[in-house]
């Protein structure tokens, strides 16, 4: 994996292997899992029953 810049200054990640791209994917699981678990689901209001 690398960054490379383009003519505008623009910045993109370039995945050459399979090996960079599977290490990429597990990197971004494990980045959402551990922001899942810091969520606290608070129930919405807009279902709330009528009073």
């Amino acid at each position: 994996m690398r960054i490379v810049e383009d003519k505008d200054g623009e910045r993109f990640l370039v995945i050459e292997t399979d090996e960079d791209f599977e290490k990429f994917k597990e990197d971004l699981l494990k980045i959402a899992r551990e922001k899942a678990k810091g969520r606290v689901h608070k129930p919405s209001y807009e279902t709330q029953p009528p009073k």
